[in-house]
């Protein structure tokens, strides 16, 4: 008789023991050895303020969702396996784009439904509770509050499809304890699309509380020009949204240069009294004076309390670092790194509250606008195509091939015919087939894209014109100037502008590589990757190995 093959033992106890099947497995077991066990097909319900319950969990499979629900109720199992329950994830929003007509139909829905997009509030508790007690009204709060979301998608004939968002109850305690200690709640929002990341349900919850006031603090505003300021200022005015201008990166690139203002200067050079209300960046000096300005009236020596709330990777711990000019909380690009509320002394008069990163429940266009916006996360991508194809259609085509030095052949671009083509130019090739390969093209472009290396800015609602006009003052000194003689701006002898931008193109992109003071080529490097070290030459001694001597 045959015995085991060798190593075959050996490899089945490497088998992965874990997954639903295993788990099963295991619990029969453990149901032969205690058959009186009092657990039985109950949830596990971690006590209040448990920190390794402080994860953020923005989305769930079924399952988990079914789990969390019975946990939340603190009910068991069997009894709500046959509960309705309405799952609200990303599949809901339409993962392809959409037209303009479309665009503008979403718009207007998500604008007059705005008000019934709420975020959980904290039951009122006093101080003669119990833990157990006051555990049990937040939970059933919080469980009200996920089923109100699952109505509004189920009772409108609407297509609202609502974005990830935070479904841990133990984040929304950190956010509750912030606007409960705090006197000035401030939105830390991404300029690139403001709206996106402000939750209005936030300021109607800390209005509710006495003497408590909100600001909306726009960072990353370096990415917008004067023009672009200028149309968000008037929309904040319109809409009475108490906001400012402010850039992390920009103060911290002032402060490593020796160039930050004097904090006994003067705040502003502007006649205008009160910092809100002005297209400027404002600097670290003017935005302590403006979280003062901005605060309300409190009792004579006590400091005031500054709550600083908003999405992951918004840059609310960069703004942080840039308000103390040095490096206190940390930072990076990986989205929900401060986990736990934090409190930082900025000075004698202000105390900074750091709540971690909070995804709140927004209305979604497209799926991918989601993960251009960086709300979902570019490396857990499957479908890498759709905001690929955001992306080109956003982006003028001669800028994509001046920042990445390629040359793109369809017109208008496609997302496959561009990563491609840069996947082609990076040298990036499917394992066994050689084709190229364009997923991991599509991560580093949507990444460039996130990380502000492409520019690309959402207007305000207000806004008359289109996406593409909002932002063509972007990219005037990137491209080509092409002066065109005709009376209409458009057409010269048949040829279309954008055609005669190309043509231009291909003859300087000609010139550049015959002419020099030797006969050969020359290759262009992407004004982006100039003075790195991803474009240098390699060492070519081991070509000429062995050549030396060779006649």
């Amino acid at each position: 008789m045959l015995g085991p093959r060798p190593g075959a033992q050996k490899r089945a106890n490497k088998l992965n023991k874990t997954g639903l099947g295993r788990s099963l497995v295991n619990q029969k077991k453990k149901e032969k050895q205690n058959p009186g066990s009092s657990d039985r097909y109950t949830t596990d319900i971690n006590p209040y303020g448990s920190q390794s319950a402080l994860r953020s969990v923005t989305e769930q499979q079924p399952l988990d969702e079914l789990l969390s629900t019975a946990e939340l109720a603190g009910k068991d199992f069997t009894t709500e396996r046959t509960a309705a329950v309405r799952v609200i994830t990303q599949a809901n929003s339409k993962p392809s784009g959409l037209t303009e007509a479309e665009r503008q139909l979403l718009i207007k829905q998500h604008y007059d439904n705005a008000g019934k997009l709420t975020i959980p509030r904290r039951p009122q508790w006093s101080k003669d509770m119990s833990k157990e007690e006051l555990d049990s009204l937040e939970k059933d709060a919080f469980l009200a509050w996920r089923r109100s979301l699952a109505e509004l998608q189920e009772s409108e004939d609407l297509k609202l499809a609502v974005t990830p968002f935070e479904r841990n109850l133990e984040v929304w305690r950190q956010l509750w304890r912030v606007i409960e200690r705090s006197d000035l709640v401030v939105q830390i929002v991404d300029a690139r699309n403001p709206l996106l990341y402000r939750s209005e349900d936030l300021d109607n919850y800390v209005k509710q509380f006495d003497n408590k006031n909100v600001l909306l603090l726009v960072n990353k505003s370096d990415l917008l020009n004067n023009t672009q300021r200028e149309i968000w200022k008037n929309y904040f005015v319109e809409n009475n949204i108490p906001f400012a201008f402010y850039s992390a990166k920009l103060a911290t690139d002032q402060q490593e240069k020796g160039e930050t203002q004097d904090e006994n200067a003067p705040v502003s050079n502007e006649p205008e009294l009160s910092l809100q209300n002005t297209t400027r960046v404002l600097n670290v000096y003017e935005l302590q004076s403006l979280f003062l300005e901005a605060s309300p009236k409190i009792d004579d020596g006590k400091q005031l309390q500054i709550g600083l709330v908003g999405y992951p990777n918004v840059g609310k711990s960069s703004s942080i670092n840039s308000l103390i000019g040095s490096k206190k909380v940390s930072v990076s690009s990986t989205p929900g790194k401060t986990k736990h509320f934090q409190t930082i002394k900025l000075s004698d008069e202000l105390m900074l509250c750091d709540c971690p990163g909070l995804v709140f429940p927004n209305f979604a266009q497209t799926t991918a606008e989601l993960v251009c916006q960086g709300v979902l996360p570019i490396d857990q991508l499957r479908d890498y195509m759709s905001p690929s194809a955001l992306l080109v259609e956003r982006l003028p085509k001669q800028f994509l091939e001046k920042f990445y030095g390629i040359k793109l052949h369809t017109d208008p671009v496609t997302a496959l015919d561009f990563l491609n083509t840069y996947a082609k130019y990076r040298g990036f090739n499917r394992t066994g087939g050689g084709e190229p390969d364009s997923s991991r093209a599509a991560r580093i472009v949507l990444k460039d894209y996130v990380n502000a290396k492409l520019p690309f800015c959402i207007p305000p609602p207000s806004y008359e014109s289109s996406d593409h006009e909002f932002n063509k003052e972007n990219y005037e000194h990137l491209l080509p100037n092409v002066q065109v003689e005709s009376e209409t701006g458009s057409v010269v002898d048949g040829v279309t502008k954008l055609q005669l931008q190309d043509q231009m193109l291909e003859e300087e992109l000609d010139r550049s590589f015959f002419t020099g003071s030797e006969s050969r080529g020359t290759a262009t490097v992407p004004f982006h990757l100039r003075n790195t070290q991803e474009m240098g030459t390699k060492s070519s001694k081991k070509h000429h190995k062995g050549k030396k001597n060779k006649k």
